[in-house]
C-alpha cells in the first residue's frame, strides 16, 4: 500500500521560525480529550503567517487576517490532537532510528548544530522537546496510513474510467527548447549596419558556424550570454509570426532570418516535446495518485468528523 500522499500530511506544529513578539506564554488554550493545545503551540505555527501578513496588510485588515489565520490554525491543531490521542490509544510505536533520522534531517537544514540549537532556543524548545514533537507526528502519520491509506483500493477499472473522463487533462502541451539571436539597430549600430550584420550571420549559419558562439558574440536577445538560450516555450508564448516558424522546425534546425519590429531574429530548436496525450499505460501511475488523493481526502474528512463528534473539546 502506498504511503499517504502529502495532502494528508499534518500541519507541522514546528515552524522553527522566530516567535511572535514577547515571551511564549505556555498556557492551555484548548483541551482535546486527554491532549492539550497551548498558547506556545499556536504562536509557533502563527509566527511565519504573521511575518508574511504584516508585509501585505496593515491596521484593521491585518488584525482580521491574523484572527482568521489563528482560527484556522487552532482548528488544524485540534484535528492533530484528536489523531494523536487515537494513535496513543492504539499504542502505535515509533522506532528510535526513525526519530534519529528526523532529527538529523532537521539539523542539516540549518547547516550546523549551533544554528539548529539557536533556532530551537528562539522557539523556547530543547532537542528533547523537538524529538517528542517528531514522535507525535510519526505516530499520527502511521495512524493515518492504517485507518485511511490502507483502506483505499484502486482497481484497473477505476483507472480506465478516470482516464476516459479526464483524458484531455493529461494532454502534454507542445513545447520547443529555443535559442535565439537578435540583431537590432541601436546607438552603435545603424539600421543599415544591423541589416548587414544580420545578413552576415545568416551566411555564417548556412556555412555551419556554431549558433551559440554567434549568439554570445553578436546577439542582443534574451540569454545571449548562455548562447541565446531561451528555454522551453509553449504555443501562445511567442509572437505569432515566430511561433508559426519555430513549431514547424525540426530538432537541431536553424531558422532563416526573421524580420520583426524588434529587429532581425534567428532561432534554433534544441529540442521538441509534448504535443500529445499520453496513453493509459503511460498515465496509469499519475492517475492512481490522483484517485488515491481524492478518495483519501474524503475518507480522512469523514473519519476526523467522526472523531470530533465523540470527542471532548473545551476552550479555556
Amino acid at each position: 500500500m502506498k504511503k499517504m500522499a502529502p495532502v494528508f500530511a499534518l500541519v507541522s506544529m514546528l515552524a522553527l521560525s522566530p516567535a511572535l513578539h514577547g515571551a511564549v506564554v505556555d498556557k492551555i488554550v484548548v483541551v482535546v480529550n486527554n491532549e492539550v493545545i497551548t498558547q506556545g503551540e499556536i504562536d509557533r505555527v502563527l509566527a511565519p503567517v504573521y511575518q508574511h501578513f504584516r508585509t501585505i496588510y496593515q491596521g484593521e485588515e491585518l488584525v482580521r487576517k491574523l484572527d482568521e489565520a489563528r482560527q484556522k490554525i487552532v482548528g488544524q491543531l485540534i484535528e492533530e490532537k484528536l489523531l494523536l490521542g487515537e494513535a496513543k490509544k492504539l499504542n502505535i510505536e515509533i522506532e528510535e532510528k526513525e526519530l534519529s533520522a528526523r532529527m538529523s534531517e532537521a539539523q542539516k537544514r540549518f547547516g550546523s548544530k549551533e544554528a539548529f540549537e539557536r533556532a530551537l532556543a528562539e522557539q523556547r524548545m530543547t532537542t528533547k522537546d523537538l524529538k517528542a514533537k517528531y514522535r507525535d507526528q510519526l505516530m499520527t502519520r502511521k495512524l493515518v496510513d492504517q485507518k485511511v491509506g490502507s483502506r483505499i483500493i484502486i482497481t484497473p477499472v477505476d483507472v480506465s474510467e478516470y482516464y476516459r473522463k479526464h483524458a484531455d487533462e493529461f494532454a502534454q502541451p507542445e513545447e520547443v527548447k529555443l535559442r535565439n539571436i537578435l540583431i537590432r539597430p541601436k546607438e552603435t549600430l545603424t539600421p543599415e549596419q544591423a541589416l548587414e550584420l544580420a545578413q552576415l550571420i545568416s551566411r555564417r549559419l548556412k556555412e555551419g558556424a556554431d549558433f551559440s558562439d554567434l549568439a554570445r558574440t553578436y546577439s542582443d536577445g534574451p540569454g545571449a550570454a548562455e548562447g541565446g538560450l531561451m528555454g522551453y516555450q509553449k504555443r501562445g508564448e511567442l509572437l505569432p509570426a515566430i511561433e508559426d516558424v519555430v513549431f514547424n522546425m525540426k530538432e537541431g534546425q536553424t531558422s532563416d532570418m526573421l524580420q520583426t519590429d524588434m529587429g532581425y531574429f534567428f532561432f534554433k530548436v534544441d529540442e521538441k516535446r509534448g504535443g500529445k496525450t499520453p496513453s493509459l499505460s503511460e498515465a496509469r501511475s499519475q492517475i492512481e495518485e490522483m484517485i488515491y488523493s481524492e478518495r483519501g481526502r474524503e475518507k480522512m474528512k469523514s473519519w476526523v468528523d467522526g472523531l470530533k463528534k465523540n470527542a471532548y473539546i473545551a476552550f479555556r
